[in-house]
Formats: structure tokens, C-alpha cells, sequence
């Protein structure tokens, strides 16, 4: 074994307030039954990375293609990622999340700061987020199916999952505490050959968002969600994201 490697860190975890959140990414394509697969977490905007928040408040888990759950461990992995180490004895597709959660103000400046209300009680504003990043990690060849879902509170569901090629449609639903949302809009991000490209997609009448994969490279798409919900000195705002990358080839 190798010493382990050590890292600058630089804790952007602040610039959650400008619309920072984390996803997923995995090391290959897919992986193979009787070995293990990587997934590296990282932290930016749209799939633009910008240092890394804390571990602190950030759980991981799998989600196996039986449905049952593993907790998985957050390892160092370079400046602008963790890593992820799960093995895959079986074939078929893992659903990992991660989810993280804290407390944060915004005071009369709208500067940030973390904390409840409780600490800064003249706050303009206290929020309690939650921010989960999702990824289907595809063990074995030619999958096709619908991955086990994750119960989060806000969750990008497909319609089906495969491997995905330039000119395909992926159709994707939020559901917000196992509902569609049938006014979800959700911010979607491609880099590959033809450089960097953001826009938004909409729901239609089936409450599903039906994304056009015009060229390859690799996805994110990004849901969230703010609940005027209250917990007395803690918060007075629930805010909610989440994230799906993945890969489409030519």
C-alpha cells in the first residue's frame, strides 16, 4: 500500500448561497461483477468545480441492484474531489447518493454564515439544506432497467436507464417526497467535444422532463427546490437540490 496521498483543501462550502452543490462521477464507464467501482464526489456549479465542502455533514451510501443499502466511507482523493469505493458482486445497476446536510444565515448584508437561527437570531434569513447527488453505476453490459430508488426527499428519477448515446431522449421525473412535480425545472450542463454548454429543461404534461442528447460528453442535471417549512431557532427555509451526472457516447 502506498502512503496516502495529501491535499490542499480549500473550503468553498459558503458559495452554496450562489447555487453550489455536489455530484457524482464515476472512474470508467461501468464496472464488472466480482470487482469494485469508484465514484469521485465533487463540489462546484453545474458540473464546474470550485474547491470542496467540508466532510463534515456529508453521508454516502449504495444502493444495490437487490435494494439493499450500504453506508460507504468519504476518502481524500485529490483537490477537487473525494472518492468512493464500493464493490459490485453482482450485476445490474448501483444507485449511490450522497446527501449533504447543515445549517447556514444570511444576515442583513446577505452575508453568509454557518449556523441556526438560534446563533444569529437577527438574521435575514436561516436555511437548512439538504443537497443529495445521485449516480447509476451500470455492472455488466448492455443494462436496461429502472435502478432502485433512493427515498430522498427530492430524487431525479428515470423513466429507464441505459447506456446512453448521442441522439437519445432521457426521460426524467423529480419527485419531491415521492411525488412528480409537475413545475420541475431543472438546470442541465454537457461538457465534451463541443466544449461547455448550460441551459433548462422543463416538465411537460406527464410531469417529465424528456432531455434531447444532441452531442457526448458528460451530463449533469440539476433540481432544486426551496419549502417554506420551520423548525423554531433552527431554520426558517428548507432548501433542496439534486444532481444525476452521467455519460453519453457517440
Amino acid at each position: 500500500m502506498g502512503e496516502q496521498q495529501h491535499v490542499a483543501f480549500r473550503d468553498t462550502r459558503g458559495l452554496m448561497v450562489y447555487g453550489h452543490e455536489p455530484w457524482l462521477e464515476m472512474a470508467g464507464s461501468h464496472g464488472h461483477a466480482g470487482g469494485s467501482v469508484d465514484v469521485y464526489v465533487k463540489w462546484g456549479h453545474n458540473m464546474q468545480t470550485d474547491g470542496l465542502a467540508r466532510k463534515e455533514g456529508i453521508a454516502a451510501l449504495v444502493i444495490t441492484p437487490g435494494g439493499e443499502k450500504e453506508e460507504l466511507a468519504l476518502a481524500d482523493g485529490g483537490p477537487d474531489y473525494y472518492t468512493l469505493r464500493f464493490s459490485t458482486p453482482a450485476d445490474g445497476f448501483y444507485h449511490v447518493v450522497v446527501k449533504n446536510t447543515g445549517n447556514y444565515v444570511l444576515d442583513k448584508e446577505y452575508r453568509y454564515h454557518q449556523g441556526t437561527r438560534r446563533d444569529y437570531p437577527d438574521a435575514a434569513h436561516a436555511i437548512h439544506y439538504v443537497q443529495y447527488a445521485q449516480a447509476f453505476v451500470p455492472v455488466g453490459h448492455d443494462l436496461a432497467g429502472i435502478p432502485r430508488q433512493g427515498g430522498m426527499e427530492l430524487e431525479i428519477v428515470p423513466e429507464i436507464w441505459r447506456h446512453w448515446r448521442a441522439g437519445d431522449q432521457i426521460a426524467l421525473q423529480v419527485q419531491f417526497r415521492g411525488k412528480p412535480l409537475d413545475t420541475a425545472v431543472m438546470d442541465v450542463a454537457c461538457d465534451g467535444p463541443g466544449g461547455y454548454k448550460q441551459w433548462k429543461e422543463s416538465a411537460g404534461e406527464d410531469c417529465r422532463i424528456r432531455l434531447q442528447a444532441r452531442e457526448p460528453g458528460r451530463y449533469l442535471v440539476v433540481a432544486r427546490r426551496e419549502v417554506r417549512e420551520r423548525e423554531e431557532g433552527v431554520y426558517d427555509l428548507l432548501s433542496l437540490t439534486a444532481t444525476l451526472c452521467f455519460l453519453v457516447t457517440k
